[in-house]
């Protein structure tokens, strides 16, 4: 009888520790206090993996710090506890064509030690746009250039609110970015970034149209005043505002963020009416400024005679989509050449730029400047040239051969 009761109760017990055990086990860990702990909201479609290897931590410690059993099972909504205190290295974005092997040797650690850093139990797969921590590995400390005169200063954010400190600091010679999948620097995710670009510029006397073409959202601001809020997702579009600026010195800041997928950002301007104080001209042979566009259209992609239509505008910014530009004109297979006399105020080196789809070209005092006559996608073309303060013939030619239709023309 007393044997008896002796199984019974370690019977009890044994039932009980099983019973209690999943309790113990889900019993809440204190989650880490110190600076480096990120706190993480799952989205839809993200794994733990994912999420480990996104800011480079072990999948099985972000599964211990947030007491989760099975770690492929979490929620959308779900906060996560991220701690960064243990991870040293850096992070390294995977580019198009790169290999494990290639990395470990760029940064000369082994290759197991970045697949057990990582989580990577197939070596051999990696992905474009990747975080891999690369353990041990401190980078020098980046030391921006001198500021080249009339440069942007673009400090680069992994997040997409631009909270300090940035990760990555640069000179932009102008805001003219199609990252696609990719990052936009190396030390920046891929997504969930941005980018504040600041510069001074000088500007004659007269009012200005400021363009941002961007994918997600973008502000601008002229002298500390908010001319374009569009800080929202979005896929490519474009955002016009107009200022009036006395000639000299202005300040110009643009912030712009991507969440996911493609990122581009654009940003231009020009001038759309000429100063309001009257101006002794020069002498000059050149012919006097028409303060018009005067645009000539074949129905054509050869800007072959006889033109089809003719017709003036005060700027060149057009997105036709899949219309047409005139009455009489087709949708596809037409091209437009555009003409005018433009003063400039001071001697410099002047950028002038297109963004089309399809095909342009730039002519300034007959010489060809920028020469893109193929098919293109919305893409963004410049040219430089010299030019003495006065008055300088400008051609813009422009084809469009199928699909949507799409031109801006600026300088700079």
């Amino acid at each position: 009888m007393k044997r008896r009761w002796s199984i019974l109760v370690g019977m009890v017990v044994v039932a009980l520790s099983i019973t209690l055990a999943p309790i113990a086990l889900a019993a809440p860990r204190a989650a880490p206090s110190t600076s480096s702990t990120i706190i993480h909201i799952v989205r839809p479609g993200e794994t733990l993996s994912g999420i480990a290897r996104y800011y480079g931590v072990n999948v099985w410690a972000l599964a211990r710090d947030n007491n989760i059993i099975n770690p492929n099972f979490i929620y959308v909504g779900q906060r996560l506890v991220v701690n960064t205190a243990g991870t040293t290295g850096t992070i390294h974005v995977v580019q198009p064509g790169e290999t494990l092997s290639m990395i470990a040797a760029h940064y000369g650690v082994s290759i197991w030690a970045i697949a057990q850093a990582n989580g990577l139990y197939n070596i051999n797969y990696i992905w474009v746009g990747q975080r891999l921590l690369i353990p041990g590995y401190a980078p020098p400390p980046y030391t921006p250039p001198p500021q080249p005169t009339g440069n942007w200063y673009g400090q680069y954010y992994n997040n997409l609110t631009m909270t300090d400190p940035p990760c990555g600091t640069r000179y932009d010679a102008s805001i003219n970015f199609n990252w696609g999948w990719g990052a936009p620097m190396p030390g920046v995710a891929a997504d969930g970034f941005s980018v504040r670009w600041t510069r001074s510029a000088t500007f004659a006397g007269g009012t200005y149209r400021f363009y941002a073409r961007v994918d997600d959202g973008v502000r601008v601001w002229v002298d500390n005043v908010l001319i374009i809020d569009q800080w929202h997702d979005g896929s490519l579009r474009t955002f016009s505002a107009d200022r009036t600026l006395g000639a000299g010195s202005h300040d110009i800041r643009v912030e712009y963020y991507d969440r996911i997928q493609v990122a581009k950002a654009y940003f231009w301007w020009e001038r759309v009416t000429p100063p309001t104080e009257t101006v002794t001209p020069t002498p000059t042979e050149s012919p006097a400024p028409t303060g018009v566009w005067h645009g000539v259209y074949y129905n054509n992609s050869y800007l072959l005679e006889p033109a089809a239509a003719e017709s003036d505008a005060p700027w060149i910014g057009f997105e036709w989509g899949a219309g047409s530009p005139l009455p009489g004109i087709g949708v596809d297979n037409f091209s437009v050449r555009w003409t005018q006399t433009l003063a400039f105020d001071h001697p410099d080196t002047y950028r002038f730029c297109v963004m089309i789809d399809d095909g342009g070209r730039v002519w300034v005092d007959g010489d060809l400047v920028v020469d893109e006559w193929h098919l293109t996608n919305g893409l963004h073309y410049c040219g430089e040239k010299y030019l003495e303060a006065g008055n300088h013939t400008v051609v813009v030619e422009y084809f469009e051969w199928t699909g949507d239709a799409l031109i801006y023309f600026w300088w700079e």
